[in-house]
């Protein structure tokens, strides 16, 4: 289990932004007593999903059944790591 006090956090999607919207909105943010700092995903490099649990659990089933890699091997301990979280949740 994770004892990070930020683990997991929350995150806000505002579908249909451009590129000059979102930093505006992270001006926002910053310009507010929030005290938290934005961070800006470009699409172009970054694919972000929103997985509900089962399709959490069925990928990280498949990425068991595979060969074995940093990169998989770190997918799963995330997927692991969240899944335990949510349980308890």
């Amino acid at each position: 289990m994770n004892d990070d006090p930020d683990f997991p956090y929350w995150g806000i999607d505002i579908p249909g932004l451009r590129k000059g919207q979102a930093v505006e909105v992270a001006e926002l943010i910053q310009q507010s007593d929030a005290e938290i700092v934005p961070t800006l995903v470009d699409p172009k490099l970054w694919l972000t999903l929103h997985l509900d649990r089962e399709t959490v659990e069925v990928m990280r089933d498949a990425l068991m059944s595979t060969g074995q890699t940093i990169v998989t091997t770190s997918l799963i301990e995330s997927f692991d790591e969240w899944l335990d979280w949510s349980a308890d949740a």
